[in-house]
């Protein structure tokens, strides 16, 4: 049988695991972001589309009655994610695709930090 110290320091490494995961998944998004602003109009569709994936995922593991985060962090990920997913829900020609960009890098920096 394990001790507690030791299942807490197994918990400990899979949660910094977890949110250096997290920090590469919104890495991604943004490398594929930041790649489509020069490609065609099917890859910047694309690469919008899995910016939206992204926050709705982040919109529903924050509404989840079972998150783990302080409800402080939940209220201000919620409206973040709500304010992207409306910036996305305009016309393309419209989005402030530097603001995304930003809001989606500044989060996964605090993921990496």
């Amino acid at each position: 049988m394990r001790s507690p110290l030791d299942l807490y320091r197994n918990t400990r490494l899979l949660a910094s695991n977890t949110k250096a995961l997290e920090g590469q998944v919104f890495r991604r998004v943004l490398y594929q972001l930041e790649l489509a602003a020069a490609g065609s109009e099917l890859e910047q569709t694309k690469a919008l589309a899995d910016v939206r994936v992204l926050w709705l995922t982040v919109l529903g593991l924050v509404t989840d009655p079972d998150s783990h985060l302080a409800l402080p962090l939940q209220k201000g990920l919620e409206q973040l994610a709500s304010a992207v997913i409306a910036e996305l829900d305009l016309p393309v020609a419209e989005q402030d695709r530097a603001w995304l960009v930003q809001v989606t890098s500044q989060i996964a920096e605090g993921l990496e930090g």
